[in-house]
């Protein structure tokens, strides 16, 4: 067995044994086998690979500073004290000076709060993670607080996604969702911090005259929403959004529905461990960004492209008309 499949037969072999298997569980069991295994061998498979997540969750990170790391958490239906409940399992991943990406942590947790998050990211630090300048998630709450708390000095990213998504559902049709969506996703492509800026302000002046609500979600999202502009204009794309978190939350949900609901926390762990332990060795075989890229960190000549001298009426002015271009060329391209 692969390293998920032997924490898929781990799981099904615990269902077996506690009575909630299902019907579909118990296809499963069939086609891999496990009806066949002793419970000998079950056994030994799961101390085998609760040896490995545990050294991925909590193991020292070397010495190396993580400059970047990025935080979410994703929902999935586990028994515990006796009744099936959604479970939140939380995930660090983050970027090291030499520009290599790694998992920094995982764990189960029974509620995404501040509590939870901020016993997490004490562990990372009491592990190793140091040297971090920022940090990028979604903008919960307890999330973003225990942040500020553990590491304090860092910046925080508040993914250009999840904005977007957030000014979105304050519209009340879908074509003003759409157009919505469109102007705050033009702001995040442009090429130099100081039309960032411009098209930002641009954009929320839009947003107040369709929808209100929208552009004062935009507005006070501003500082959080532009952090990474002060960092090198070559990391950006991979800075303003948690994209790598929701792609590892998507291959852990696609694991997970093969069981449906976990008979334990601990069964959880080990296939989400799994599943991310999997994911580290895939990028192991190259670099998030190159080292040049990362030797970038320590030119501070990129840091004031938004702060220099320039005439900002008339960045607005020309950041108004390149949204109205990218929404006529959006409209143009879906009548053709």
């Amino acid at each position: 067995y692969q390293r998920v499949d032997r924490a898929l037969v781990a799981a099904v072999a615990e269902m077996y044994a506690t009575g909630t298997s299902t019907r579909k569980v118990q296809r499963i069991a069939e086609k891999m086998g496990i009806e066949r295994l002793g419970r000998d061998r079950v056994s030994a498979i799961a101390a085998t690979l609760d040896a490995e997540i545990a050294d991925l969750a909590e193991g020292p990170l070397d010495a190396r500073a993580i400059p970047y790391i990025w935080l979410d958490a994703t929902y999935v239906k586990c028994r515990r004290g006796g009744r099936v409940a959604s479970t939140a399992v939380v995930t660090a991943i983050g970027c090291d000076e030499s520009g290599w990406r790694r998992v920094l942590g995982v764990s189960v947790v029974d509620t995404e709060s501040h509590e939870s998050w901020l016993g997490f990211l004490r562990k990372l630090r009491d592990r190793g993670a140091t040297g971090t300048e920022l940090v990028v998630s979604d903008a919960h709450g307890g999330l973003v607080r225990a942040v500020g708390e553990v590491f304090q000095g860092a910046a925080w990213q508040r993914c250009a996604v999840h904005l977007m998504r957030d000014c979105m559902r304050e519209a009340g049709s879908w074509q003003l969702r759409r157009r919505m969506g469109r102007i705050v996703s033009s702001v995040f492509r442009a090429g130099d911090a100081a039309t960032a800026v411009a098209m930002y302000h641009a954009a929320c002046e839009m947003l107040e005259g369709c929808c209100p609500r929208a552009a004062r979600v935009l507005e006070e999202a501003e500082p959080d929403a532009l952090a990474y502009l002060d960092f090198p204009p070559s990391h950006w794309k991979r800075l303003r959004t948690n994209n790598v978190q929701e792609r590892a939350n998507r291959e852990i949900k696609r694991r997970s529905r093969v069981v449906q609901v976990f008979p334990s926390e601990s069964s959880l762990l080990r296939l989400v461990g799994a599943v991310m332990c999997d994911q580290a060795e895939t990028w192991s075989g190259s670099r998030y960004f190159s080292e040049r890229k990362m030797a970038e960190m320590h030119d501070t000549a990129f840091r004031m492209g938004a702060a220099g001298e320039h005439d900002w009426a008339e960045l607005e002015k020309a950041a108004r008309k390149m949204i109205e271009s990218s929404l006529e060329l959006a409209d143009s391209v879906e009548a053709a």
